[in-house]
């Protein structure tokens, strides 16, 4: 491709099929037209002419032929003889003999830039010298060393040797006035080439080591230091070493791009791009071999990662690194090139096992492949390697990879125990860094349920992104915001913070994220009721992701256009969408997304009134989140499958199943989905006879730390019920107006249509049918407005009930159709019982009567023994 002069961006001759190799796309013509052909006689030899479509291929095999033997004559021509091949080299480690431990910057400097000076002006081979090395492929080893050589400057000495043997071949020095790392390279590769005695291959040019480093020693330290000081994560100290080499040479390309990456890291990408076209300007009319390092560096920047991969290929090529062989992993995984990053990643790790780098590059790949298990194992060993080797910025970065694996596996008090050292200062931390950790913690709180403590963290959050001008972090606590906002349902202030960080990401021109914003965009769209524009942002979304091929993007985006549409009530539409969502995560081998999906269709699978499939689906759901060990999300379909147990009348399954959910919820430190658990328990006990044991559980409620008005307003409830249940209807009336005042004071909608249903139950019992008919009918208008379905069972149960008591038959007639055809789609076994009572207060007696029967067997069967009691005392008042 490079002799053609072909681009691998715009390819004219050979294109990237990736995973695949290389195809020739050249258009081809013949030269000359084929000559007619005319059918032979019945029975003639056929000597004709062949067709010309019959020819093309044996034309083309014998041109490719041809081809290939002249090559093989003319390499044959031109090749050296066996004295004459060009031997392999391997550089080993350089050894500071001055006995100036401020000196041992020089070492890697020294090991890389020999290693380009002799591949430039020898043509050499050069490996660098590892455990995983095959020595057998090295003809020369190279042991150096470097010493003052007081007024005389600075001398660097090699040995070549052949490997397995004592014996020195030769030695060879070079001498500079002062730490010149390019002049001591260049004079110490041209000594070794000429005395193995080699020419210098065509075009090397000693000028292009110089250029790609700066001109004097001094700023040549600087750029080593802030190199190595990047290399390990130290940011600020990186910065500071730059820094000092930029006053002293503000032009020098190598010392504005590394400053560009060390921006980056910072979170600063705009002053990095504009660094990085300075460096790309200075070096317009470099070769394009020696501008692959910048040309790279610009491109992942540019977050154009394949332009990247391939820059940084064709540098390895050249001058093999460990840095640039990291930043190629790096690349490989970002550009969507999983299979090629973790064979790269495998031989790094083989050669440099105690690298915390690697095992840092392990953790990066392991979340785009979202494996959670090898996420947390990958972030542990890097810890463990960092502070075995007392690199206090690489255990930084370890330890906020852990943390963010042990949040997303659901083990938040873990999570903030590994993130507690960054917080209290007990390690040298940078502001980004701690703000990282800081916003980490908020999200802990948030997933616990302490949404006020989390919202208020955000703030100082955010002062710390603003200070450091970093769109990315800003843009992360805006979107964690958008979840604080949309789950305590601030919907209007959702919108305007995931709007806030669209904007923050449009500066970055970061296209992944801005799809995976425009997911989060799109599911608080869905909850304004906005729903052709969420449908629009979850559609983009899943087509951007489908074009990089990234399968776990697009089922993510899928998922949600799919719920969207259950949410329409629109089940046959969403379903072969979630069926494709299902597709995308099995091919992203991402089992929890798959874990997801089973758990939508399941509850499809519920509103067609297959209770059995939908359970089969939940317990499939719930195998693969055992799998992966997700606790929350195992917490989370049990309770699901709780619901599903208890809507057709299993109730004591549904009581361990939820039981076990909330234990799980507590143990976790997830507090607020323990809130949510343990008040549907507390519910479903109550309407087992068990009040006592629901009041044990809301008492013990009383230690939940979460401060979720809207939550308890759910415990007033239960108190409610219980009462109800119990005859004591004024002290029903106090806890479901207790309800209600909490719910309005947070303004959710949920708390108060259920204190209104408990009023309205209230109202029944007091014979106050006008004052339960309206407030039922308000509740039903907002739940067929939202399509809620189990609400307008409630409701209408409470109409039909008041309308036939004030003699409007036809009406409660009417009202029973509609529950009637609800619960024939969606069945739910406590509501048929409730509409069984409604029946016996309607019709002839002896009709109410055979209704009053069958929910007093039927409750007593199942479990429902108030409900059971309800019906027992009004057919004890038809009998009287």
């Amino acid at each position: 491709r490079q002799a053609l002069g072909d681009s691998s961006t715009e390819p004219r001759l050979i294109a990237t099929r990736r995973r695949l190799g290389y195809q020739f796309i050249a258009d081809t013509q013949q030269a000359s037209p084929t000559p007619a052909v005319s059918e032979p006689l019945p029975g003639a030899a056929e000597t004709a002419a062949p067709n010309p479509r019959r020819l093309t291929w044996p034309l083309l095999s014998l041109v490719a032929l041809l081809l290939v033997i002249a090559a093989i004559w003319q390499q044959q021509q031109a090749a050296p003889t066996p004295s004459e091949r060009l031997p392999t080299l391997a550089i080993s480690d350089m050894v500071n003999s001055s006995e100036d431990p401020a000196l041992n910057w020089l070492a890697p400097a020294l090991e890389t830039y020999l290693g380009h000076a002799l591949v430039e002006l020898g043509g050499f081979r050069v490996l660098a010298i590892d455990e995983q090395t095959d020595i057998e492929s090295i003809d020369y080893l190279i042991e150096g060393q470097y010493l003052s050589a007081g007024v005389d400057g600075s001398r660097l000495l090699a040995q070549l040797r052949q490997p397995g043997s004592d014996e020195i071949v030769t030695s060879l020095e070079s001498n500079e006035v002062d730490w010149d790392v390019a002049g001591l390279s260049i004079g110490l590769a041209t000594a070794i080439r000429d005395h193995l005695g080699f020419s210098a291959p065509a075009q090397s040019d000693a000028a292009s080591i110089r250029s790609s480093l700066p001109n004097q020693a001094d700023t040549q330290r600087a750029f080593f230091r802030g190199r190595q000081a990047y290399s390990g994560s130290d940011l600020v100290q990186a910065l500071n070493e730059v820094e000092s080499g930029l006053r002293l040479q503000p032009d020098s390309p190598a010392l504005i791009m590394l400053k560009a990456q060390v921006l980056s890291g910072l979170g600063d990408i705009e002053t990095a791009r504009t660094l990085s076209e300075e460096a790309l300007t200075n070096t317009r009319l470099w070769p394009r071999r020696d501008r692959l390092d910048l040309e790279a560096t610009a491109a992942m920047l540019d977050f154009d990662f394949d332009r990247a991969a391939d820059r940084l290929q064709a540098l390895t090529q050249f001058y093999p690194d460990p840095i640039n062989a990291r930043r190629l992993i790096h690349a490989l995984i970002q550009s969507g090139r999983l299979n090629a990053a973790r064979e790269g990643l495998e031989s790094l790790r083989l050669n440099r096992p105690e690298d915390p780098h690697i095992a840092l590059l392990g953790v990066e790949l392991a979340r785009v492949e979202r494996n959670a298990d090898e996420r947390l194992e990958k972030a542990i060993e890097a810890r463990e390697l960092a502070e075995a080797a007392n690199a206090s910025s690489l255990i930084i970065a370890a330890r906020l990879a852990e943390a963010e694996a042990l949040i997303r596996t659901g083990q938040l008090d873990n999570a903030q125990t590994t993130l507690q050292p960054l917080i209290d200062d007990r390690l040298p931390i940078t502001q980004g860094d701690q703000a990282r950790a800081q916003l980490m913690l908020a999200t802990i709180e948030f997933q616990r349920g302490n949404f006020d403590q989390a919202l208020a963290q955000t703030d100082q959050i955010e002062r710390s992104f603003q200070t450091l001008n970093h769109p990315a972090g800003l843009a992360e606590t805006y979107m964690l915001r958008t979840s604080i906002y949309d789950r305590t349902g601030r919907v209007e202030e959702s919108l305007e913070q995931i709007s806030a960080a669209q904007a923050m990401l449009e500066t970055l021109n970061d296209p992944r994220r801005l799809a995976q914003a425009g997911v989060l965009f799109g599911v608080s769209l869905m909850r304004a009721q906005r729903m052709d524009e969420s449908e629009a942002y979850l559609s983009q979304a899943a087509s951007y992701f489908r074009t990089v091929n990234d399968r776990q993007g697009e089922g993510a985006a899928l998922i949600n256009q799919a719920t969207l549409l259950a949410r329409l009530d629109r089940p046959n539409d969403a379903e072969p969408i979630f069926q494709r969502a299902l597709e995308a995560f099995e091919d992203a081998g991402d089992l929890r997304g798959q874990a997801i999906v089973l758990g939508n269709l399941a509850a499809i699978a519920g509103r067609r009134r297959d209770v059995s499939r939908s359970i089969e689906l939940s317990e499939e759901s719930l195998g693969l989140f055992e799998l992966i060990g997700a606790k929350t999300d195992i917490a989370r379909v049990s309770f699901n499958l709780g619901i599903l147990y208890r809507d057709r009348g299993d109730l004591l399954q549904a009581e361990t199943t939820i039981r076990q959910a909330s234990d799980s919820f507590a143990e976790q430190g997830a507090h607020q989905f323990a809130l949510r658990t343990k008040t549907s328990l507390a519910k479903l006990l109550v309407h087992m006879g068990r009040g006592e044991e629901a009041e044990a559980v809301l008492v013990a409620l009383n230690d939940n730390p979460v401060e979720d008005v809207d939550g308890r307003s759910v415990i007033d409830i239960v108190r409610g019920d219980r009462a109800y249940f119990d005859g004591d209807y004024d002290r029903a009336y106090e806890f479901y107006s207790e309800a209600s005042a909490k719910a309005e004071a947070v303004n959710s909608d949920a708390g108060r249509r259920m204190a209104r249903i408990g009023l309205a139950e209230v109202a029944l019992a007091r014979s106050q049918w006008v004052i339960a008919e309206q407030t039922a009918l308000d509740n039903y208008t907002h739940a067929v407005e939202i399509r809620d379905r189990s609400d307008q069972v409630d409701a209408l149960l409470i109409l039909a009930r008041a309308r036939a008591e004030q003699g409007r038959l036809e009406q409660a007639e009417q009202n029973l159709a509609e529950i009637d055809q609800i619960l024939t789609e969606v069945p739910d076994k406590l509501q048929s019982l409730k509409l069984g009572i409604v029946r016996g207060h309607m019709g002839d007696n002896e009709i109410q009567r055979q209704h009053l029967d069958w929910v007093i067997q039927t409750a007593n069967e199942v479990g429902y023994l108030p409900i059971a009691e309800l019906a027992q005392r009004r057919l004890e008042v038809l009998a009287n």
